[in-house]
C-alpha cells in the first residue's frame, strides 16, 4: 500500500489542479470540458463556501499527487459525497486507494458520518474496481445519464456505511 498524507488544499496547489482538470483522461472520465485557470479557482472557492472538506494528497516525497474532498456534507442525515482526482503521472501507484481510506476514516471517525457515497461513470472500470476494493457497493445505476465524446454512459451510485467500514 502506498503512503499518502492528506493536508489542507492551498492556493499554491491550484496550478497543478488546473493541469489535472485539463488532462484528456480526466475530462473524459469526469465528463467536463476544459477549464480556464480562473474557472478552476472559482470551482475550489465555491467548494469551500459550501463547507466542503477539500484536501491535497501528498506522497512519501511530499509531492502533491492529487486532491480529495467530501462535499454535500449533511450532518442532519449523517452523509457526504466523496470525490478524488489523481495527477495523470501518479495514477496506478496506489495513491487513490490510500487517500480514499484516509478520507473515509475522517468522515466516519471525526465527522461522525453514517454514509459516504459517490457517483462514477460506468465506463470508468478502474475507478469502480478501486471503490469496490475500498468497500463501496453499487446502490444504483442511472442509464445513459452522462454524455461524453459523442456517447451516453451509465452512471453508478456507490456507497459505504460506517457499520461496513473496516480500516
Amino acid at each position: 500500500m502506498s503512503y499518502v498524507n492528506l493536508r489542507a488544499f492551498e492556493s499554491e496547489d491550484m496550478k497543478e489542479l488546473h493541469r489535472w482538470f485539463n488532462d484528456a483522461d480526466s475530462i473524459s472520465m469526469i465528463g467536463r470540458v476544459p477549464r480556464t485557470y480562473e474557472e478552476t479557482v472559482q470551482h475550489v472557492e465555491k467548494k469551500r463556501k459550501n463547507g466542503d472538506l477539500v484536501l491535497a494528497i501528498e506522497n512519501e516525497e511530499l509531492h502533491t499527487v492529487g486532491w480529495i474532498f467530501l462535499q454535500n456534507i449533511e450532518y442532519e442525515h449523517g452523509r457526504a459525497s466523496i470525490g478524488i482526482l489523481i495527477a495523470p503521472e501518479s495514477r496506478g501507484k496506489g495513491y487513490a486507494g490510500a487517500a480514499m481510506r484516509k478520507m473515509i476514516d475522517i468522515g466516519f471517525k471525526q465527522l461522525r458520518l453514517n454514509k459516504i457515497y459517490l457517483t462514477t461513470r460506468g465506463i470508468n472500470e478502474q475507478a469502480i474496481g478501486l471503490y469496490q476494493k475500498t468497500g463501496f457497493v453499487i446502490e444504483g445505476q442511472l442509464r445513459n445519464h452522462a454524455y461524453s465524446d459523442g456517447r451516453y454512459y451509465d452512471t453508478y451510485i456507490m456507497g459505504i456505511l460506517a457499520s461496513e467500514w473496516k480500516d
